[in-house]
């Protein structure tokens, strides 16, 4: 069992996948140099120099496996949110943390797989923290904060079947420190027309005021604004 603290790189350089996942499964294992390698020719998708704050960028990896593309993805976001350069404060690095990690978004049909990318996106992160905040202790709700990110962007689905029925959440970073509104979407559009009788499919959902990230795990739906009197609370 791998431990939830290792480094990812520290431990899937070892991993050997077995012949019968790859019958079962179609599972190759991608090598850490082709995964740079891919990454290298998309690099304007990534903070620079001239773009450090550009963290956002948006990743989907359809068949994630064991994350070795989202935790380069996420290293490479990483490397630019640094605490004391342009994140003074423990909340805008945290925030800045959050924003990288929740762009990134991961589905694979192997459960094995899911929990073990979201294991090794969370040690990365780890990783980082201690780097960067040494013996400064993250706030409360940081880490509940995450788990709830990796819950809703790395799911076990089956990608070419299930693509109307996966439901995926944006998340948009408001400019007030902290504060986000999610948007939860189908990956991939209904093509039929509805019947006037038939079932309405969900609709689709967004929190209607912005909430704090600590906040994330206590509500994993929508916000809604409570309205007395047609007044909007």
């Amino acid at each position: 069992m791998v431990s939830p603290t290792a480094r990812h790189r520290e431990v899937i350089i070892s991993q050997t996948k077995t012949r019968q996942r790859v019958r079962d499964l179609a599972e190759v294992y991608t090598h850490e140099r082709e995964v740079t390698a891919m990454l290298d020719l998309v690099s304007d998708m990534f903070p620079s120099l001239d773009r450090p704050r550009d963290i956002g960028r948006t990743f989907l990896e359809p068949a994630c496996g064991a994350g070795n593309f989202l935790v380069g993805i996420l290293d490479r976001k990483l490397a630019y949110v640094k605490f004391g350069g342009l994140y003074r404060s423990v909340a805008t690095f945290e925030t800045a943390v959050l924003r990288a990690l929740s762009s990134i978004y991961g589905i694979d049909i192997d459960p094995e797989n899911v929990e073990q990318s979201r294991q090794f996106l969370k040690a990365d992160i780890a990783h980082h923290m201690n780097l960067q905040l040494n013996t400064v202790p993250v706030s409360d709700g940081f880490w509940l904060a995450v788990e709830a990110i990796l819950g809703t962007n790395v799911i076990r689905a089956d990608t070419l079947k299930d693509g109307q029925r996966i439901r995926l959440v944006e998340y948009h970073w408001q400019r007030k420190t902290g504060y986000v509104i999610r948007d939860w979407s189908p990956l991939e559009e209904p093509n039929a027309q509805f019947d006037l009788f038939g079932e309405v499919p969900d609709e689709c959902q967004r929190d209607e005021v912005a909430i704090h990230y600590s906040l994330l795990a206590d509500s994993p739906e929508a916000v809604r604004v409570e309205r007395h009197g047609g007044r909007t609370k």
